[in-house]
Order: structure tokens, then sequence, then C-alpha cells
């Protein structure tokens, strides 16, 4: 698996990269040996006020050569990784479901909804 994130402050980007790929890898575990690349593109955007926010946007390619992305915003740069990283795996379980529904198969129940 390839993992890169991409920052525009270089201080920061190993710190980072450490948060991200612990992050990532709780998220995405189940996926995790069929994930090729992982990204993470982080931000400053400006907020309301003369503040600034922080933007996320996260890239997933698969083995079986789909792509995801996703992106978040949020004051808090770990709120906004977070919830980007929720998003892409929502878009990702969800084209599977797609993808299992055209073949006739039918989908689990997800985790502790049985």
């Amino acid at each position: 698996m390839n993992i890169q994130v991409i920052d525009p402050l270089e201080s920061r980007r190993q710190r980072l990269r450490a948060i991200f790929v612990v992050r990532a890898l709780r998220v995405l575990e189940r996926l995790a040996p069929g994930i090729l690349r992982l990204v993470a593109r982080f931000r400053d955007v400006p907020q309301d006020a003369g503040t600034l926010g922080h933007e996320c946007n996260i890239e997933v390619a698969l083995a079986d050569g789909t792509r995801f992305r996703a992106e978040a915003r949020d004051s808090r740069l770990i709120k906004a990784l977070d919830a980007a990283l929720r998003r892409v795996l929502r878009r990702i379980e969800a084209a599977r479901e797609r993808r299992l529904a055209r073949e006739g198969v039918p989908a689990l129940p997800a985790p502790g909804k049985a």
C-alpha cells in the first residue's frame, strides 16, 4: 500500500503522516489488503471572521481499479480528517453493495445491525 500525505506546510507533514496512517488504518482495516494507494491532501482554508479552517481530501485506489474520493472541512484538522475517512468508507461500502445487488448476491447486514 502506497501512503502519501500532501501538505503545503513542510514543518507538519511528518506529524500529519503519522496521525493519518494510524487513523486511516483503523477506519479502513477491513479494506487494507485491497488498497493500492491512499492519499491525503491537507490545506488551510479561510473561514468566516478571518479565521482559518482545515480541509482534508482523501483518495483511495483499490486493487480492482476503482478510485474513491472524499472531502471534509472543519475548524479542527483532526475532525476534518476523521470526517473525510468516514465519507470515503461509506462511498466504498455503498459501491460494493450496488455491485453485489447488480450481481444478484444478497447484501450482508452491516456489523451490529443483524
